[in-house]
């Protein structure tokens, strides 16, 4: 099992992901404008954000939320990503739960896995500070995927069914993995 996933990994076309990636890289962009008190006039963002906490049309950015925004653009360059911004929803899964992440994580559009985890149980947090809530936890046997841009020694992980968030980059090596992919 766990080869045919390190293959499936290696064989999956950029376009099978490019609308998830898309609409993920769209909802992070814009919850960074969301946090700063942007306005939304599309259908979509409306949607999301519902404009109920707005007050600007011209949101001044953190220096994180400038780098964080400029990361998901280059990716979304690369990528060549169109969201259709007069829908009201998307396919992206778990979208309360990225919402309320402390540090919003950035897809890279590539991925690579620990297969078969087999290390101490590790928590998952919604930041990268120390105090931030447990928003899961890795467990001996799962499959880890790495599909976000690590900061400052953090990497964001995704396990699937809402449960994601940060862990030290360093508790995660190939000596903690039956095998890698990727």
């Amino acid at each position: 099992m766990r080869v045919l996933i390190a293959t499936l990994l290696m064989l999956t076309p950029l376009t099978a992901v490019a609308d998830p990636l898309c609409e993920e890289l769209w909802l992070t962009r814009n919850t960074v404008f969301d946090r700063a008190g942007y306005c939304f006039g599309s259908p979509l963002g409306e949607a999301i954000f519902d404009n109920g906490d707005c007050t600007t049309s011209q949101p001044k950015l953190s220096s994180e939320g400038t780098q964080v925004v400029e990361m998901v653009r280059e990716v979304e360059e690369e990528f060549a990503c169109k969201v259709d911004a007069s829908a009201v929803k998307f396919e992206l899964d778990h979208v309360f739960e990225r919402l309320v992440l402390q540090d919003l994580p950035v897809r890279t559009g590539y991925e690579s896995a620990c297969v078969g985890y087999i290390g101490p149980a590790l928590l998952l947090t919604s930041g990268r500070h120390p105090d931030s809530p447990i928003s899961g936890e890795i467990l001996t046997g799962m499959d880890i995927m790495f599909e976000y841009i690590p900061v400052d020694g953090m990497d964001f992980i995704n396990l699937g069914k809402g449960e994601m968030g940060w862990v030290a980059t360093s508790f995660i090596t190939p000596a903690v993995c039956t095998d890698i992919a990727g």
